[in-house]
């Protein structure tokens, strides 16, 4: 399992789609937020209730920006023998880890900027409020630093083209079963 760590618009959800492409399937998290423009139910995340959030049986969970975020077992169970990826946050890796052998999971922490946050956020049509919420929520938690320590591979997501070349070695790498 392939884990895509880091801060807000560090490009997980884009470098996740990448990752498609070379033949990973995503693991579809749960949540209770609302779509955003462009997201699909079923695709992007399974929207839900707080109700049915309760009931699931959680690999990993969190609570961000006033909605509750999981992966359910059953999701991980479906894709046993293959590589798959999925988009959790720091205490995600830590719970994920908990539950699997280490050479199980590998971590790639995505690295970016405030100011690269900051830029993207906007592009993405975020309000100037939730923008600084994400980027307090960032700092305060230090989620770039336990990050950070916590990944297997961390790349410096400035340039796209050069994330994708990075994170296309390391898929290859773990067909092979490398470390």
């Amino acid at each position: 399992m392939l884990l895509l760590q880091g801060a807000s618009a560090s490009g997980k959800t884009t470098l996740g789609q990448f990752i498609q492409t070379l033949g990973v399937k995503e693991l579809i998290s749960h949540t209770t937020r609302q779509p955003r423009k462009g997201e699909i139910d079923g695709v992007t995340y399974y929207y839900i209730t707080k109700e049915e959030f309760d009931k699931i049986d959680k690999l990993e969970q969190t609570y961000y920006a006033g909605n509750y975020y999981c992966l359910s077992r059953q999701e991980v169970d479906r894709h046993n023998e293959d590589l798959v990826y999925c988009i959790v946050d720091v205490d995600g890796v830590r719970q994920i880890r908990e539950a699997y052998d280490e050479e199980n999971v590998a971590v790639i922490y995505l690295d970016v900027s405030d100011k690269q946050m900051r830029e993207r956020m906007k592009l993405r049509g975020d309000s100037e409020e939730d923008i600084e919420k994400r980027i307090d929520h960032c700092h305060r938690t230090k989620e770039k630093s336990i990050g950070l320590e916590l990944c297997d591979y961390a790349i410096p997501n400035v340039d796209l083209e050069s994330a994708k070349e990075i994170i296309e070695q390391i898929i290859i790498k773990l067909k092979r079963g490398e470390e």
